[in-house]
């Protein structure tokens, strides 16, 4: 039975206070989360501490062909706001995420995959999804529109030894985690002319439409995860919000 899917991990200053280097992220992650069998399946959810630590806001510029224009990862071309983050998608289920070779057609996720012609590669549609919200969590003020790309084992928190996953062969190993970092293409929300204030930044991962993309088993751990923010003071600075 599903104990936590569909309700939202709330960032607060008590996660902040143990954002520090790596290894350490990697170790209050495998107290926080704790590696469980799943019936060999498994269970993905974001890591908290890089997508606040490593929260910002820059400007950029994108030119009318800027691939991140055509994919509607930003809402037009010139200089954009862009609020970005890292995002790691963590295996702690006992089994591996097993996604494949894109490129297959027998792949049983091949309906998900859509080949980028401006990237010139796949990516897994409707995986992801990045939104900000007003701070009643339900008025949607704009959303980003990250697609995954390429599943493979970047982080090791515990336990198994990697199992190869790249790009040609893609999945995750359990205790593992994908690291997508903040400069990575539509790695954002595009803030461009939200009004100074505090709102919800939120991440749901494995979304798909009426059921989610993988099988994630009993799902322990939830698919989504969020904190309140306060925009855009500083300028250069994100302020989590206790």
């Amino acid at each position: 039975m599903r104990r936590i899917l569909g309700r939202s991990f709330l960032l607060s200053c008590a996660l902040l206070s143990v954002c520090g280097p790596g290894l350490a992220q990697r170790t209050n992650v495998a107290r926080d989360f704790p590696l469980y069998p799943n019936g060999g399946k498994p269970d993905l959810a974001v890591g908290p501490q890089r997508f606040v630590s490593q929260m910002e806001i820059v400007d950029r510029y994108f030119a009318p062909d800027d691939c991140a224009l055509l994919e509607g990862a930003v809402g037009g071309s010139g200089y954009r706001r862009l609020l970005r983050f890292d995002t790691v998608v963590m295996n702690r289920g006992g089994g591996d995420l097993v996604v494949g070779d894109r490129s297959d057609p027998k792949n049983p996720y091949a309906k998900w995959f859509v080949y980028n012609t401006c990237h010139m590669h796949y990516h897994i549609r409707d995986f992801s999804v990045y939104e900000l919200y007003q701070l009643d969590g339900a008025s949607l003020v704009t959303e980003g529109t990250k697609q995954g790309f390429c599943f493979e084992d970047s982080l090791k928190y515990e336990g198994n030894k990697s199992s190869g996953y790249d790009c040609n062969y893609q999945g995750i190993t359990s205790g593992w985690g994908d690291w997508y970092y903040k400069q990575l293409a539509g790695q954002w929300i595009d803030i461009t002319g939200v009004p100074q204030g505090d709102y919800i930044v939120r991440i749901t991962i494995n979304k798909g439409g009426s059921k989610p993309i993988f099988d994630e088993g009993s799902n322990l751990y939830p698919n989504v995860i969020e904190t309140r923010v306060h925009l855009p003071d500083p300028r250069q600075k994100v302020a989590i919000v206790d």
